[in-house]
């Protein structure tokens, strides 16, 4: 007797050297990451130490409450139940929405794996260009990344991922499953994620359809959401009128003759020659109508000063040969002879132009086109705009447009008249932000990696080919089956996972 006691307290005292030792571990790590890259790695760290102690304490289980993954905070709760019971009444409906969900991540995950592999490929032979964005941007919290602002993408977080799982719970009762319960994944005060538990034997035993279509729900939910959250922005886009009509140029070419009479990035154009431009095809239409060494005349508006009024002034320009600037970049003759350029061209010497609605312009994409096109090119561009305006952050460190832009506009009609401004801009801004973390949700769960929502849809998928492969065979089996498909979704799983994590380190590289 005294020996068993004696064997347990030493793999009792065995156990808490090995926590020991991993949190040891922990903390140097953490500490390394902290300086090199971010703070957020040593916060992360003490959270992990907090965490494990309310574990080993019995504090997570009287929360009704886990840790998963180390450092993430698993809250149930049963509440929310009888809400999701009523909403999910109307079945064939949820099934039928379920059904499409099912269709639209098909589509969705075959331009996804088509696009990972291209990526996987031009790595391979091509290699990875190194980037300059700072280790940070890949932290995907809102105030930790760059890209990231706090309030409107916090908020906008939460929304997307209780739609999310909504959907989820919805289709689980749409086809008979219960839910166990629902709850919030913590790391540290922020939300990282929403779950939803179906009983485990239910989800397993339910027929492969039926079981797709919960998996695929929630991300079809956010792709939807963030589509009909564009269109509302494309309306609230109407609201706005530009301050003082003209064109103005992101840009300014070193040495060139807008450089040289004064005229600085972001300036409004709004006359040529006395000639009112109030878009940048009317002024391409000017320049087109002059010549190289032509002098014009140009009535340009300020940046606003410290009153928040602009000056006028009109400064003088003496045109440059367009071709000049373009062999002098190294263009080819057939480029130059594509461009239609000769040696009367006249260049300006400026980039970017546009007009007082590009940011808005921007955010609205095919609603905005002046230019007539086929409507199934309107239909795709209608389609993958809100995946396009993912970008827009990162091109404008964190915001929606450049701040100049939204100097360019104001409130007006009668919805822009009743809100303002400054009211106008907000919705429009946290609305962006709910587009683009349902349309990040949606897209990064259509990955086919397991645990997301892409992983189980391609194994069912898988179970479906590699089961009517096995009824060819001569003993046929269910058990084979699925050792079969496990074993093919690992591989693909762990495959896809490396590919991209060795892109993403091959950019630090």
């Amino acid at each position: 007797m005294l020996q068993e006691e004696a064997g347990i307290g030493v793999a009792v005292s065995d156990a808490r050297q090995a926590r020991d030792r991993r949190a040891l571990i922990l903390i140097f790590i953490s500490a390394f990451l902290a300086v090199q890259v971010h703070w957020g790695f040593a916060a992360l760290c003490i959270w992990v130490l907090i965490l494990g102690q309310l574990e080993r304490r019995g504090v997570l289980d009287r929360w009704n409450a886990s840790r998963v993954l180390g450092g993430l905070l698993m809250l149930r709760t049963k509440r929310g139940q009888d809400t999701i019971e009523k909403v999910a009444k109307p079945r064939k409906f949820w099934r039928w929405y379920g059904e499409i969900s099912l269709w639209t991540c098909a589509i969705v995950m075959v331009f996804i794996v088509m696009f990972l592999l291209l990526s996987f490929s031009l790595a391979l032979f091509t290699g990875v260009p190194n980037s300059d964005a700072p280790a940070s941007q890949l932290i995907p919290f809102p105030g930790v990344s760059p890209i990231i602002p706090f309030w409107w993408p916090a908020i906008a977080f939460i929304g997307a991922l209780v739609i999310h799982e909504f959907a989820h719970a919805l289709q689980a009762r749409a086809h008979g499953m219960r839910v166990r319960s629902v709850g919030l994944l913590l790391l540290g005060p922020f939300p990282a994620g929403a779950f939803v538990e179906p009983e485990h034997e239910e989800l397993l035993q339910a027929p492969r359809r039926e079981r797709a279509r919960l998996f695929a729900a929630a991300p079809a939910t956010n792709l939807y959401a963030g589509l009909f959250t564009w269109l509302i922005i494309c309306v609230l886009a109407t609201q706005f009128a530009v301050v003082n009509p003209g064109v103005h140029a992101s840009g300014i070419v070193e040495d060139s003759a807008a450089a040289e009479s004064g005229l600085a990035p972001w300036e409004i154009i709004t006359h040529f020659d006395g000639t009112p431009v109030t878009t940048a095809t009317e002024m391409s239409e000017q320049l087109d109508a002059h010549q190289a060494g032509d002098m014009v005349n140009l009535t340009v508006l300020s940046h606003l000063n410290e009153d928040e009024e602009r000056t006028e002034r009109v400064i003088s320009v003496i045109l440059t040969s367009k071709l000049d600037y373009l062999e002098s970049q190294g263009f080819t003759e057939e480029q130059i002879e594509l461009l239609e350029v000769d040696e009367k061209s006249a260049f300006l010497g400026v980039s970017g132009m546009d007009d007082g609605l590009s940011g808005i312009d921007r955010l609205v994409g095919p609603m905005a086109w002046e230019q007539e096109v086929p409507w199934y090119v309107d239909a795709l561009g209608v389609a993958i705009q809100p995946v396009v305006i993912i970008d827009t952050p990162i091109q404008y460190e964190g915001q929606i447009m450049d701040p100049h832009e939204m100097e360019y506009i104001e409130a007006d009609g009668w919805l822009g008249n009743l809100l303002g401004t400054t009211v106008l801009m907000a919705l429009i801004t946290l609305l962006f932000w709910f587009i683009w973390w349902n349309v990040g949700l949606g897209l990064a769960n259509l990955i086919p990696i397991i645990p997301f929502d892409g992983g189980h849809l391609m194994k069912d998928f898988l179970g479906v080919v590699v089961g009517g492969i096995h009824r060819f065979t001569k003993n046929p089996h269910p058990l084979k089956t699925e050792a079969t498909v496990s074993r093919i979704s690992s591989f693909s799983s762990l495959f896809l996972f490396m590919g991209l994590m060795m892109i993403i380190i091959a950019q630090r590289i």
